[in-house]
């Protein structure tokens, strides 16, 4: 004779299958979620690098090339539309010690955008804490050969990804 009820072996057999499912699927949420981070820092790595190269151009169409240097160091956020979800401003590494994971911010001291992730590692820059951009100077060659007007000076900028965001960016002088 059969009973209409089930038993306690059947029923934790049934809470083991559903908690070993759960775990898979947090699993792979856990995973997801870091490959969305990855993927929305380097679109946003895109957006500046297209800034940046919109920035030169237009000061080498004025004719005020001489003004492209100073861009190194620059705030890069402050040349798109619209700063990107999370952005906190211009603060130090101080002020900005609370920020939640997922939060932008400008560091004025290091001249360094700031990504303020979560504790988990990824690809993204060697498991540190935070994924740090600049814009640097690569080079200024110091002349076009047989240019036939005043000779003019190329600037070389890049939104490079730093390795420390701890450290102060190298002067011209220093790189060389």
């Amino acid at each position: 004779m059969r009973r209409n009820g089930h038993s306690l072996l059947e029923f934790a057999i049934a809470v083991s299958v559903f908690a070993l499912l759960l775990a898979v699927l947090l699993d792979k949420l856990g995973f997801y979620q870091q490959r969305g981070e990855q993927v929305a820092v380097k679109a946003l790595q895109i957006n500046l690098r297209a800034a940046l190269a919109g920035q030169v151009a237009t000061l080498q169409a004025r004719g005020r090339e001489q003004e492209i240097a100073g861009l190194a160091g620059a705030n890069p956020v402050q040349w798109l539309e619209r700063p990107p979800a999370g952005y906190a401003g211009e603060l130090s590494a101080a002020q900005a010690a609370g920020l939640a994971a997922g939060s932008w911010y400008f560091d004025p001291m290091l001249h360094q955008l700031v990504y303020v992730r979560s504790e988990q590692e990824t690809g993204l820059n060697n498991a540190a804490r935070n994924i740090c951009f600049r814009v640097e100077l690569l080079g200024m060659p110091s002349k076009i050969a047989h240019a036939e007007t005043k000779p003019v000076q190329l600037t070389e900028l890049e939104l490079t990804e730093v390795n420390d965001c701890r450290t102060p960016p190298l002067s011209a002088a220093t790189r060389r």
